[in-house]
């Protein structure tokens, strides 16, 4: 826990031992902890350095617990010193970068990543640095071990407070355990829409960098290859069809929440509309949803009715008309998110 202060957990386990104020011998402490004596005396040495552990001279000498309150605000004032210097150091590094970057060889502009792991490096690399935004296009096919699905990155992103908007390809929203893994960003606080077809993966940090795929590929490539844009008039061009195609997607309401409003969806029909009017099939909502063919068709039924709706087009008319699918008044009305 203290290695972000510079404290090794071998310390950690010798300091926390002796924070009941008594002084205690270096061979003692060993016991105590179930060191090895000269390990526990290495780990004193470093305590010392840090400010974290007193020296009685004996003999024996004898070894005391500083105030943590004194010993670790210290350690942090001097972590967060270094902090802000390495902040200022890296500020500078970016202007340079920047000035550089005006004068670079337009080829430049491009970055092209080639293999598995580099693509999957790379790729955290650029959606972990959004500082403002993440915008993401996800469609099949998938690679292995290299894809642009942020998973528990992105997580740490809407942690950060980075609003993160997913577009969706209909196709993505079948796979295996997939409503799972929407509903976890969902609650977390992503953004999620849905297109019958999205035109390419892509993921676009700020409007700083984008990451996609060099070719489309028909099926999993086993040494993809991925092009890396940063600021240019391409890359501008790529934000404006994110904000082109999320205007015209359709909200996915996958976060399982109730509303209080008592006319409101269930949280369970809510899910059913979203994926309907996503355009999935019956049974990939069924299997999507959990629920057997049977089940879904009575429930849809009972939409159906309630929507005073004739058929699955004018059920997702009036879903959308009434607020269903992405919570507000009526589909025409803009939302927090657009």
């Amino acid at each position: 826990m203290l290695e972000v202060l510079g404290v090794d957990p071998e310390s950690e386990t010798v300091y926390a031992a002796l924070l009941d104020g008594q002084a205690v011998a270096a061979d003692e402490l060993a016991r105590a902890v179930g060191f090895p004596p000269p390990r526990v005396r290495a780990a004193l040495r470093r305590l010392q350095s840090c400010g974290l552990v007193g020296r009685h001279h004996g003999p024996p000498a004898t070894y005391v617990a500083i105030d943590p309150e004194v010993a670790l605000d210290a350690l942090l004032l001097g972590r967060q010193e270094q902090l802000h210097k390495a902040r200022v150091r890296a500020g500078e590094f970016t202007e340079r970068f920047r000035r550089a970057a005006a004068d670079r060889d337009p080829a430049e502009v491009i970055e092209i990543i080639t293999g598995a792991e580099a693509v999957q490096q790379r790729g955290h690399q650029v959606i972990r640095s959004a500082q403002q935004q993440l915008r993401v296009f996800d469609k099949p096919p998938y690679h292995a071990n290299s894809e642009l699905d942020p998973n528990q990155t992105e997580l740490d992103l809407l942690a950060r407070g980075v609003s993160v908007r997913g577009l969706y390809d209909a196709e993505s929203i079948d796979m295996p355990g997939r409503v799972h893994l929407l509903r976890m960003w969902a609650a977390a606080g992503e953004q999620a829409r849905v297109l019958a077809d999205v035109p390419a993966k892509m993921a676009l940090a700020d409007d700083r960098l984008a990451l996609l795929p060099l070719r489309p590929g028909s099926g999993p490539d086993p040494s993809p290859s991925f092009v890396v844009l940063r600021r240019s008039a391409i890359l501008d061009a790529l934000a404006a069809l994110f904000e082109a195609l999320w205007a015209v997607a359709q909200p996915l309401r996958l976060d399982g929440v109730e509303s209080e409003d008592p006319h409101a969806l269930s949280a369970e029909d809510q899910l059913l509309v979203s994926l309907l009017t996503a355009g999935l099939p019956d049974e990939a909502i069924a299997r999507q949803a959990g629920v057997s063919y049977r089940t879904l068709q009575r429930r849809l039924h009972a939409l159906m009715e309630r929507a005073d709706a004739n058929t699955r087009f004018q059920l997702g008319i009036y879903a959308a008309a009434h607020g269903w699918v992405n919570g507000a008044a009526h589909r025409g009305e803009p939302t927090a998110d657009e």
